[in-house]
């Protein structure tokens, strides 16, 4: 089976890339892609792109099998797969639509005609990452009846192959270590877990450990690059924090097993993939429970953060008030997880053995490929 992907990033090489044992796989193009040569040309041309987000039309000659996406849909008469990660078709009329106190569509022709794309033969299934994503798209649905029994046919769910990295367990009993994975730092809760930390330093011995380049967000926290800046030198003056900004995997993988707790106390996700791989490390983790983090972490092998949250599991920052409720509702109750921690360090070693089983049950790689497999050989 040979089976195209549209390029490689961290989310297809998650999901995707050389998932299913002897397949071979191809990285097509940009050029691959009608609606990116259509826009290259309109640019050329007329100095103005084609809006083509979460479209393909795979349209050059090639003898692969399967076209599989991320994100994207399918205009040719490929057959072709879809993995997503909040819904299909991710269009600027729907991806934000989860992300609202009371989440809201407004039905539109553009996604109808994707979801009708959907609905065809050739397309052969769409791939939620998570319940949490598969619910986003099942809300997006009840928008289109005349698509919606179609596509929920084709809709599986599939969470990320993870295999077991270490299973050498060592916990420091003495002086904890934490580590924090995220290159977004204040996105992902870093400004409030940095606070709680330091005011708990005046009482128990730890240290930190931040992998991070400090990406600021438009969308959520609204950090501005100068924000950013001055979050990083505060935190480079304290001697119980080491900060690496851009190391390879490899040694990401190598601070993980060094560590005895990770944190992501993040006020937005739409997965949590640092949380499998410090799992499959035996490192037992403290989350927030929004989109699928729950899917993942729990209190027998973490611990869990409770943020407020509308019925799709997005957290609520939408104002000033709710954004003041979120960063306080998070470091009361990460302050008191330490707390409690720090007061009965046992928890660790039970949780890290927990963290491994969870991994080795719900994403064995080898389950995966054939689950995979099923969805490329599926018959419609």
């Amino acid at each position: 089976m040979k089976i195209a992907v549209s390029h490689i990033g961290y989310p297809i090489t998650r999901n995707i890339l050389n998932k299913i044992p002897r397949a071979v796989y191809v990285v097509l193009k940009k050029n691959n892609n009608l609606f990116h040569t259509l826009s290259t040309i309109k640019n050329l041309v007329f100095r103005k792109k084609i809006d083509f987000d979460g479209k393909y039309f795979f349209y050059k000659n090639s003898d692969v099998d399967i076209l599989h996406l991320y994100n994207d849909i399918n205009y040719s008469s490929r057959k072709w797969v879809a993995s997503f990660e909040t819904l299909v078709p991710r269009f600027m009329e729907t991806k934000n639509d989860h992300q609202k106190a009371e989440p809201f569509h407004q039905k539109n022709e553009k996604t109808s005609k994707g979801l009708e794309q959907i609905a065809k033969k050739n397309c052969l299934g769409i791939i939620a990452i998570s319940q949490a994503s598969a619910n986003i798209q099942l809300e997006l649905l009840q928008h289109y009846p005349e698509f919606e029994d179609a596509v929920k046919k084709k809709l599986h769910i599939l969470h990320p192959s993870q295999k077991i990295i270490s299973e050498k367990i060592e916990k420091n009993t003495d002086q904890l270590h934490f580590i924090f994975i995220g290159t977004q730092f204040h996105l992902k809760g870093g400004v409030e877990m940095y606070e709680v930390l330091k005011k708990l330093k005046e009482k128990y011995d730890f240290k930190l450990t931040v992998i991070s380049s400090f990406k600021t967000d438009h969308y959520v926290t609204k950090v501005s690059e100068q924000e950013a800046k001055k979050t990083k030198e505060t935190l480079e003056k304290e001697d119980w924090i080491d900060i690496y900004e851009s190391i390879p995997n490899e040694k990401v993988l190598e601070l993980i097993q060094k560590s005895d707790i990770g944190l992501l106390p993040t006020w937005s996700d739409t997965y949590g993939f640092s949380v499998l791989e410090m799992q499959a490390c035996g490192v037992p983790v403290i989350t927030t429970d929004i989109r699928a983090l729950p899917e993942i972490n729990n209190n027998d092998c973490g611990w869990m953060i409770h943020l407020p949250q509308n019925r799709l599991k997005q957290a609520l920052y939408f104002n000033d008030e709710q954004t003041e409720n979120l960063k306080e509702t998070l470091k009361k109750q990460f302050e008191l997880i330490l707390i409690s921690i720090f007061e009965d360090k046992s928890v660790i070693l039970a949780k890290a053995i927990k963290s491994l089983e969870r991994i080795r049950e719900e994403h064995n790689p080898e389950v995966f490929a054939k689950k995979l497999l099923r969805i490329y050989t599926e018959k419609f």
